[in-house]
């Protein structure tokens, strides 16, 4: 089964992306924008929340994207 990486997973879109990948089958790690209260936006009442894998990080920081991809095809 594939991993995939969803950025963006804890806004409005990439939440609902999220979900359709776990519907269909697939392993989702998803890249959550860190906060200080280590809120996962959309996804904290997501009904695949316990399937998910979820990294905070920032995009725009190299190292936590490069790290957040490993396992992922």
């Amino acid at each position: 089964m594939k991993k995939t990486l969803v950025t963006g997973a804890g806004g409005f879109i990439g939440s609902y992306l999220t979900e359709l990948l776990v519907e269909q089958g697939f392993k989702v790690k998803a890249f959550v924008h860190y906060n200080s209260q280590g809120n996962w936006g959309w996804l904290e009442n997501s009904r695949v929340k316990s399937e998910i894998e979820v990294v905070l990080g920032d995009v725009r920081d190299y190292d936590s994207v490069f790290d957040a991809m490993k396992g992922c095809s």
